[in-house]
Order: C-alpha cells, then structure tokens, then sequence
C-alpha cells in the first residue's frame, strides 16, 4: 500500500451530491479508489429499469433516480447499496414530521455506514465522508490508521435546532410543531464523533466553521473550501432596465423559514412600489401566510432548473436572507451572471459587502430593506466584479477553482 494519504480515496457518498462532483474530481485527479453510494442509475436494477421503462411511462420518482448518473466516473469504481437506498426513499414519503424523518435518516445511514465497514477498508488509503452520514466510516477509517476527510456540508447540527426553536418562538404560525426535530440530539452525537474521528473537516463557509467552534467542536480541524457550481446560469452580466423605474429583486430557494423568506417578505411590505420581488421555489409556508403577501410580490413556485437563466435576466437585484446555508450555490450563480446580492452571512456565499453586494445580519428584516434601498441607490460599483481567484479577492464560483482549492487541502495533509 502506498504511504500516500490521498492516492486511493474511498468516497462515501449517499445520494447525488453535488451531481458526484467529489469523485468525479478525484478520478480525474487519478486518486479514486472507490464511490460507495446508497443507488444510482448505472449499476444494478436502476440500470436495467432505465433500459425497459419508456421515458412516457416514467413517473416523477422513476426520472429522480434514473437522474443520479455519477457522470465521468467508471462504474468499475462505483459500488452500491440499492436495497437500502431504495428502502430509505420509500420510508421517507411516509414521514410526517421532522422527526421521523430524522430517524428514517438514522436508520438509512447506520445500515449503509456498517455495508461499507463490512466490505473493508484495505483497498484504501483514505476516506471522504459527508456530515450525519459518515460517523462508521470514519470511526473504522480511524482505527485502521487511515486518512478521513469529512465535508460539512451545513452548519453544527445544534445550531439549526436552536435556530429553528428560536424562529418558533417568534412566529409559531410559521415553524409548526412538526418542523422541530425530537431526536436532533442522535445527529448531533453521530455529527461530533465525525469530527473526533476526521483528519480534517472541510467547510464550505467561515459560517459554518463558526458554528463547529460555537458548540465546542474541534475547530482547529475546520477549514474553508469554498465550493462552487458546474454551469452557471446563462444570462445577461450586469446591468439592466428597470421596468417602469422599479428594482426587481430575485429570491431562488426554498420559500420557508430557513431560507428566510418571511423575513424578505417583511421587507418587502415596508419597501413599497419602488421595488418588485419574485420569490422562485418550493413554498414551504402556510398557504393563509402566502395569500396575504404584499401585492409586489409573486411567489413563483418551484422554477424548472431549464428556466432560472430567464429569471436571473429579469432581476436586477439577487436577495437571500438566509438562516442557515453551507455555501449557497444560487449566490455563485448571481454572481456568475453579474447580479449584485444582498446576503447574510450565514448564507456561507462569497460576496464582499459594499463590493459585490452587501451582507446584512440574519433574521433582521429592517436590515434587508435597507441593503437593499442600497443597492437601488447605486452605492455599489457601476459593473459587479465577476469574482476570480486572486489577492484579496473572492474565490471564483466555478467548479474548476473548486476542484484546485480541494486537492491542495487534501494534498496538503
């Protein structure tokens, strides 16, 4: 075995992160030694279903997964759980609560944690695991003297928690019940025994590694790595007409509390006819909330990922209040096409307040609106910088600056 800790990396992977963006990077870098995921459509039944089924006859869930292709990657190297991933799935339609999801999720990643360690580590030099997902990989990589990689993909677990019952209480018509999690704790616990048994911890924002620190995590473990998107939407870069004098702000997300739509919202009803407002994505708040919105604001719904472009045309403003984010990638995509952004920190995105937009705290909807009468103001350069790797600069949003910043990380151990 080679003493080269990245040259044979064990990808543990449930589900299509990223569109298999990690082991597609580290099989073109020549260090893959293995995808482990849960099911995908190029190894066994998946496979032979999307070859019999005729695409008329394909429902929604079918088209889902005949979606996950880990493109670019041999399925020589790719290994599969499918009983498992497709028990988790159909488990999970039945969930009602965050709760049960959350053991749904429990039950999913301790039966395909223990399939991996079954199957052994010896090929392997190193593993990458993912957050909540990872905790037996990790723990068998460990006691085997093995390098473990773990990605955080979102901030400390008791961090959402306490973010989520500190919404409840001020807008319990919003964040029912059923939205706070009875067994956040079980995630927590499998959370902080990943990064004891991590070699490093990757964070997609200072954000997130915030919060490793905030609940006592071993923060000196964490570093940023920015990640990035494939391909960026294709619209106009800068500049735009505004219709009848107004500033058309974009918001692209889920429509719930998380995401900070209502606080948005808020901002909006006190912003009056000088600024327009869509809100694209699934709307996860109450229906009788929804209807009463300010007459300036049209909740889209769900946007076919075929049809943003157009909606980043029409903006003149990208706005994400967000809550609780790893690294955002719609802020990469406004910033791909040249939008500024008005942001909070906890989105995790690259913007540079008062240069490619302005960063406002968190759940604070008075804050919003003004950094937004800001940005219609022209208190920002005339042209967004379209972000670049350099000196004192932000990181560029593509998926190649991604790519380099997670070998030298890695290669860097």
């Amino acid at each position: 075995m080679s003493a080269n800790p990245f040259s044979r990396i064990l990808v543990a992977q449930m589900g299509a992160r990223r569109h298999y963006a990690i082991p597609r990077i580290f099989h073109q870098a020549g260090i893959l030694g293995a995808l482990h995921t849960d099911i995908c459509a190029v190894k066994g039944w998946p496979w032979l279903l999307d070859r019999l089924i005729p695409h008329r006859l394909r429902t929604t869930g079918m088209r889902r997964l005949f979606g996950r292709v880990p493109a670019g990657i041999p399925t020589s190297l790719i290994r599969t759980e499918s009983a498992i991933g497709w028990n988790y799935a159909m488990d999970r339609r039945r969930c009602r609560s965050r709760t049960e999801v959350t053991a749904c999720h429990l039950s999913a990643v301790q039966a395909w944690g223990k399939r991996i360690v079954e199957r052994g580590m010896k090929p392997f030099t190193s593993v990458y695991a993912f957050n909540t997902d990872g905790k037996e990989v990790l723990e068998a990589a460990f006691h085997s003297g093995l390098v473990g990689f773990l990605d955080q993909t979102i901030p400390a677990r008791e961090t959402i928690v306490r973010m989520f019952q500190s919404e409840r209480e001020r807008y319990p018509d919003l964040v029912g019940p059923e939205t706070l999690d009875q067994r956040w704790q079980d995630l927590a616990a499998r959370e902080k025994s990943e990064w004891s048994h991590a070699t490093k911890i990757f964070c997609g924002s200072p954000y997130v590694r915030q919060t490793i620190g905030e609940v006592g995590g071993p923060i000196e473990k964490a570093v940023i790595v920015p990640t990035g998107v494939s391909s960026p939407p294709q619209g106009r870069v800068s500049g735009g007409d505004r219709k009848n004098g107004k500033t058309k702000v974009l918001f692209v997300g889920e429509v719930g509390v998380r995401k900070g739509a209502h606080y948005l919202i808020e901002a909006a009803s006190h912003l009056g006819d000088d600024f327009e407002f869509r809100l694209c994505g699934g709307i996860n708040l109450p229906e009788s909330y929804i209807k009463n919105v300010p007459p300036q604001v049209q909740v889209m719904g769900a946007i076919p990922r075929s049809e943003i472009a157009k909606q980043y045309d029409w903006a003149d403003v990208f706005c994400l209040p967000s809550l609780l984010e790893g690294s955002a990638a719609v802020t990469y995509e406004a910033m791909a096409v040249g939008l500024p952004i008005v942001t909070t920190p906890n989105s995790g995105s690259l913007v540079r307040d008062g240069q490619d937009g302005f960063l406002v705290e968190a759940r604070d909807w008075k804050a919003l609106a003004h950094g937004l009468r800001r940005v219609r103001q022209g208190e920002l350069p005339i042209d967004v910088a379209i972000p670049v790797d350099r000196p004192g600069g932000p990181p560029s949003f593509t998926l190649e600056a991604y790519q380099e910043r997670l070998l030298n990380q890695i290669q860097g151990v």
